[in-house]
């Protein structure tokens, strides 16, 4: 099994759900808080600055241009019915996990880091349509994570690479203060779950399984036990 698809496989637990929702209760009655005002205080965001530019990596509508665009070239421009195929998928697993993200965001309307420094506001405010009460969950999170989660399953020798990759960025909306803890870590672990009802429906109504062919091939070349089309 590659890595991505262990992690799936783990996160999907029931326990592992309770779990999860117990940490983000957590960090967000006794460690946002705090963790926030400390990283106010070291403001990495004018110290360095260059974080500020890797943050960008979780910028959605690059991914949504680039594989929108694939879909379109690979079927009507270079015809390639597996490109086209996996170009799909790599939008299904932005597009999906970004809708919902942005739904819960207007939802739940939780205050950003910056408002707390600016006016003490801290929690949920339910149906907000200003962006900052659009923290949780983190946007640029979800963003990278799909990217990170979809070419792993694509190309599973890749997954290392790309899912440290995307972590690294989630890790950075926390350090300069735009997303507290549980935004990134809520976002991280609802991205694996949209992912895996993504991939359920996709082998159960046998949809895009040319995605998979070489992916599987890799899969079997990498040592795993099972493949995604299974």
């Amino acid at each position: 099994m590659s890595p991505c698809n262990k992690l799936i496989s783990f996160f999907t637990k029931p326990w592992v759900m309770l779990l999860a929702i117990i940490l983000v209760a957590f960090c967000f009655l006794f460690v946002d808080r705090p963790l926030a005002e400390y990283l106010f205080a070291v403001d990495l965001r004018h110290n360095f600055k260059l974080l500020g530019l890797f943050t960008k990596l979780g910028a959605g509508f690059f991914y949504f241009t680039v594989f929108g665009l694939g879909v379109l070239i690979f079927r009507y421009i270079r015809i390639n019915a597996e490109l086209e195929a996996k170009f799909r998928f790599l939008l299904l697993c932005v597009l999906i996990p970004s809708t919902l993200c942005g739904f819960l965001k207007v939802l739940l309307g939780r205050a950003r880091p910056s408002m707390l420094l600016e006016g003490q506001f801290y929690g949920f405010y339910g149906l907000q349509t200003h962006a900052p009460f659009w923290s949780f969950p983190s946007g640029h999170t979800t963003t990278i994570m799909a990217v990170a989660v979809g070419i792993s399953l694509l190309y599973p020798r890749s997954s290392y690479f790309v899912l440290i990759l995307g972590f690294l960025v989630a890790v950075s909306r926390i350090l300069l203060n735009h997303h507290y803890l549980s935004d990134v870590l809520a976002a991280t672990y609802l991205v694996f779950i949209e992912i895996a009802a993504l991939l359920w429906v996709l082998r159960r109504q046998q949809w895009l399984e040319l995605a998979w062919k070489k992916s599987n091939a890799q899969c079997s070349n990498y040592g795993c036990e099972r493949t995604i089309s299974q």
